[in-house]
């Protein structure tokens, strides 16, 4: 099969009317093979890039979206990776339908049945009309491979998957509006201009959806030269260079530099932190990976971080022979059918140039492996399946007489298409949340660090505490410095009440990140309920140190003081945190605490008001009011504020109790007993209420009342931790005068 020259005539190039049709059932086809992607929430990613992030919440916040990183979280930009036209096609999908997924998985969906029409277009500038039945026609088949390939699931797993979509609409935009130009300039049309200018915005457009977009200069210029086969256009490869450059300045200008450093991580790339040769070599095993998912996409995951793929162990690794062997091949087969077989050719040479800036080949990127790397690469190996579907039919099928072979041709090429898009539809249903996802991966990649984590992760938020703790130990066994998974392990130990457990993984954690504040307080906080409050309070003075607006450190600092026995250090310690987050309710309820617990009663009230003008109508921050002004002498107003702690929650017993001792304290001794006897009825086996209750009886006069009250306190109290010494003589003095 050999390559067209760009021809401007659309009848030629597009075929008239039938291609328009063709076209159609390229979308249909990517719809339909696709349509599970429609039902997900968001996952994984989704989380952090768009529900969690402040800059997609609207367009008019352009001027931040083009000035920050990709990666925010709440209103706070990670400086890491530049993707501001992904950004806006997220907060334009906001303004129309703000968080609900929906809305983002269906820009998704016709995306990619966009991006399906995009490679039919290019495949025809490729193939051009082939005559015969429709299924044996290079360019169409090559396409709906494209729109069926199971391993573009996870670029629609995720609506984050949406920059490699934006990035590969932008390079065949790209290519196809530059072959157009080329077509035109050839006829002399003065609109060739226009078209080159398109050209070029498609790939800024793309480049700043995703950075792997940086392939499109090279990938016009393979067009260039193995589909116009004219002299190149040099002027608008030199012009596709500048706007490189001015992309990356604009890049530059976001992120502080070109590449900022701290951009891969060892457990998600261990290739960028291994010598030069043994690195190529494992990157090398991966191409050979890529290739196999392509061919055959069986066993998918969505991770592969360490240790899912095992470095190189040398030179003699046949894994990474096997790869070289495919880049030698790559190279031996562009050189070979440069004339013969063009068509060919460009699938293989598109494919190793799209990949090139992702192979950790040439330099390291953020993973060693990801499926959804493949999506543009993908184009030269749908073409090249196109053109050895050219070349099987041209010599083994359509021979005269023989129909049979081409009946059987057109069976096995839609027996592969239909099994492509099955296994696409089954797996995007792997891709329902989090939990599924993540188990799944673990069936293919079982030792993937970062799947463990995950799937660890999801069990939690599922509530299954004790298998989220078995994979985070599985984590921690591959990999001993997994620092997240040592906290989040701690924090599942932390529910079970295995707090020297906790403690343990907690200390891992800071030791791995000393300066991670997140870890000390929670390091702290487990001291603190560990019995350690001594140690708790010092580590969490380094947390407050390292972050002085950390609430949370200082938080968890006051629960240290206090439990310690200093009021007075813990009312400063969550005052801080209330001046830092003067919106919290509960914090102002700490402070109210701590207050009270030192003794300035009328400072405790003020704070429980000030947590009323936030939550009105709490009826904790209303009990405690009532009961810092009942410290503060002003009985009345106690009771009236206790009183309405109980209307707004009339089933909790000790706000009945507290009504009742204030109540009692004012001499309104009937009240008093009849809450007495409605917090006794809600918390029956409770020995206060009923203690109080005996002894306010016995004061009304009620002697019989007043010891049965105390005899069934006496029954639920047998260690006498509330029958003080008092309350015994009073019910011994009961029972001699009921034996007179």
């Amino acid at each position: 099969m050999t390559a067209r020259a760009a021809d401007p005539s659309p009848s030629a190039a597009e075929g008239g009317a039938r291609p328009s049709r063709l076209g159609l059932a390229v979308v249909l086809v990517a719809c339909a093979a696709n349509l599970p992607s429609l039902a997900p929430g968001f996952i994984h990613d989704d989380h952090r890039i768009i529900e969690q992030n402040e800059l997609i919440r609207g367009v008019g916040r352009l001027g931040e979206i083009v000035t920050q990183g990709y990666w925010s979280v709440g209103s706070g930009s990670v400086p890491i990776l530049y993707r501001p036209v992904t950004i806006l096609s997220f907060a334009l999908n906001y303004a129309a339908c703000g968080l609900r997924p929906f809305g983002y998985r269906l820009v998704d969906l016709l995306l990619h049945a966009f991006v399906s029409l995009l490679v039919f277009g290019l495949a025809r500038r490729i193939f051009g009309r082939s005559p015969g039945p429709l299924l044996l026609d290079p360019a169409l088949a090559a396409a709906l491979l494209f729109a069926a390939h199971p391993v573009h699931t996870e670029v629609l797993g995720e609506v984050v998957g949406r920059a490699e979509l934006l990035a590969a609409a932008g390079a065949l935009g790209c290519v196809l509006a530059f072959l157009r130009a080329r077509g035109l300039q050839g006829a002399g049309s003065p609109g060739a201009r226009w078209l080159f200018g398109l050209a070029l915005l498609a790939f800024a457009l793309g480049f700043m959806a995703k950075e792997n977009a940086v392939a499109t200069p090279f990938l016009v210029l393979l067009a260039d030269v193995l589909i116009v086969r004219r002299r190149p256009a040099w002027s608008f490869h030199a012009a596709s260079a500048c706007v490189l450059l001015l992309c990356l300045a604009a890049r530059a200008a976001a992120l502080g530099s070109v590449n900022p450093p701290g951009l891969i991580h060892w457990a998600d790339n261990p290739i960028a932190y291994m010598p030069f040769v043994r690195g190529r070599l494992t990157a090398l095993v991966v191409l050979g990976r890529y290739v196999l998912l392509l061919v055959a996409p069986l066993r998918q995951a969505i991770d592969y971080s360490y240790d899912a793929i095992p470095a190189a162990t040398g030179i003699l690794d046949p894994r990474a022979d096997l790869g070289l062997a495919l880049l030698a091949g790559g190279f031996a087969a562009v050189a070979a059918g440069f004339r013969r077989a063009p068509a060919a050719a460009f699938g293989i040479a598109w494919f190793g140039i799209a990949l090139a800036p992702v192979a950790n080949l040439l330099f390291p990127i953020g993973t060693i492996m990801a499926e959804r790397l493949l999506y543009l690469p993908s184009v030269g190996f749908c073409v090249l399946a196109g053109a050895a579907l050219g070349g099987l039919r041209g010599r083994f099928i359509v021979i005269a007489g023989r129909p049979g072979r081409e009946a059987a041709a057109r069976a096995v090429v839609a027996l592969l298409l239909a099994a492509c898009a099955a296994r696409s539809g089954a797996r995007l249903y792997d891709w329902r949340d989090d939990y599924t996802i993540f188990k799944a991966a673990l069936a293919v990649a079982p030792r993937s660090v970062r799947s463990l984590y995950n799937f660890g992760a999801a069990c939690e938020d599922r509530g299954k505490d004790a298998e989220a703790a078995r994979v985070y130990e599985q984590a921690i066994a591959l990999w001993p410095d997994f620092a997240d998974a040592h906290y989040n392990l701690a924090g599942v130990l932390g529910r079970a009440r295995r707090w020297d457990d906790a403690v343990g993984h907690y200390r891992e954690a800071v030791r791995l990140q000393p300066a991670n504040v997140r870890f000390l307080v929670n390091l702290g906080h487990a001291l603190t309920a560990q019995g350690n409050p001594a140690e708790a309070r010092a580590v969490l003075e380094r947390a407050v140190e390292s972050d002085p607006r950390s609430a949370e450190a200082y938080t968890d600092l006051g629960a240290a003081c206090l439990a310690l026995g200093d009021p007075r250090a813990a009312a400063r310690a969550y005052g801080e945190a209330a001046h830092i987050d003067p919106g919290s309710a509960d914090y102002q309820r700490n402070l109210a605490l701590a207050e009270d617990q030192a003794g300035d009663h009328a400072a405790a009230a003020e704070a429980y008001r000030r947590g009323l003008l936030l939550r009105p109508g709490d009826p904790d921050l209303l009990a405690g009011l009532g009961m810092a002004l009942l410290g503060a002498g002003d009985a009345a107003r106690g009771s009236e504020t206790l009183a309405a702690a109980v209307r707004a929650r009339p089933g909790q017993p000790i706000y009945r109790y507290q009504l009742a001792r204030a109540l009692e304290g004012q001499g309104r001794l009937t009240e008093a007993a009849e809450q007495y006897r409605e917090s006794i009825r809600l918390a029956p086996s409770a020995p206060v209420p009923l203690k109080s209750l005996g002894l306010l009886l016995r004061r009304m006069g009620d002697r019989r009342g007043a010891r049965e009250s105390l005899e069934r306190a006496m029954a639920l109290d047998p260690q006498r931790k509330v029958m003080d010494g008092e309350a015994v003589r009073v019910l011994e003095a009961l029972r001699r005068a009921g034996s007179r």
